[in-house]
């Protein structure tokens, strides 16, 4: 028998769809470069706007790590790896914790 999908999937799924727009695609590629191959997965860009940007993580360790330690590494790199679309904050957030 076959376990039906969480809500929180189809809505991972959708943002997924929705961010392969040509904006936050540029900040999927850093993010590749960026992120090792075992992370890359577990994050992804739910949102950018007036030069923030938020990222979607799926486990509570990772948000801690990457929130914590690694927020401003991040956003650095990702201004050298976009520079024509340059992001002043950087915002992590958990999924799954009713966010739309």
């Amino acid at each position: 028998m076959v376990e039906p999908k969480r809500a929180s999937d189809f809505l991972r799924d959708i943002l997924q769809q929705a961010g392969k727009s040509k904006s936050r695609s540029a900040y999927n590629e850093a993010l590749d470069q960026i992120l090792s191959e075992a992370l890359r997965p577990h994050c992804q860009v739910v949102g950018c706007r007036a030069g923030k940007l938020v990222l979607e993580v799926d486990s509570a360790p990772l948000y801690a790590e990457l929130s914590g330690f690694r927020r401003e590494e991040i956003r650095l790199r990702i201004n050298q790896l976009v520079p024509e679309q340059p992001i002043a904050q950087l915002t992590f957030r958990l999924g799954g914790t009713g966010h739309v």
